[in-house]
């Protein structure tokens, strides 16, 4: 069973502050107001590559970097945690191809999410704190050559509708994640298909059972 419960007046005046903090963000980047709630020490790069579909929150020194990528959409309702960093492409030699999220998706806090060669996420997915999510991968084929200078290759990341992550998951590059499941705290996601309904456990993630 479940309660609700009324909000006390200083839930909304956390919010308002939020909001015209959100509101002087933008003025001061000489950018029109959008719908965006944000709390101290949280920074938006790259605003004009991103769509805000509806209400998004950033939280408490948080970061969304969009520079680098040829579009980012955040659909209603998004909300990325305290301390966590959306960041799509850490260099300008290489464009991230997109990131679409969905309707009433979370983050919790200090997550890592990049953008890398593409990261689709669907609508109602919850991701507990310290979640990573990695679209790319290292190439590491030459042994005579540091890995940092061998570049990066990869397929992207799918994630279907209401699933979710528990703390500190981590999805690899190649993942498609299917729709209503549940991916245990701490798993490693690995490239393929992993289905829908699923428990999904373990390093590297299987099976733990099915949701019925």
């Amino acid at each position: 069973m479940t309660t609700h419960q009324k909000m006390p007046i200083g839930y909304y005046a956390g919010i308002a502050i939020m909001l015209l903090r959100g509101v002087i963000y933008f003025l001061l980047r000489l950018r029109l107001p959008r719908r965006v709630v944000m709390d101290r020490g949280a920074r938006i790069r790259g605003i004009g590559n991103i769509e805000f579909r509806g209400w998004t929150k950033i939280g408490a020194n948080a970061l969304l970097d969009a520079r680098y990528c040829d579009r980012v959409v955040l659909g209603p309702r998004f909300s990325l945690g305290d301390h966590s960093v959306m960041r799509c492409s850490g260099s300008p030699l290489f464009i991230c191809p997109g990131v679409t999220i969905g309707t009433d998706v979370s983050f919790g806090p200090f997550c890592n999410i990049g953008g890398g060669f593409g990261l689709v996420i669907g609508d109602e997915n919850i991701f507990g704190p310290y979640v990573s999510i990695h679209p790319e991968t290292h190439v590491v084929a030459d042994l005579d050559r540091p890995i940092r200078q061998q570049g990066v290759a990869g397929k992207g990341i799918a994630i279907g509708a209401d699933n979710w992550f528990g703390a500190k998951a981590t999805v690899l590059d190649g993942s498609v994640i299917g729709a209503s499941n549940i991916v245990a705290a701490g798993a490693v996601v690995t490239p393929g298909d992993h289905g829908s309904l699923r428990i999904l456990g373990g390093m590297p993630v299987r099976q733990l059972g099915k949701r019925s």
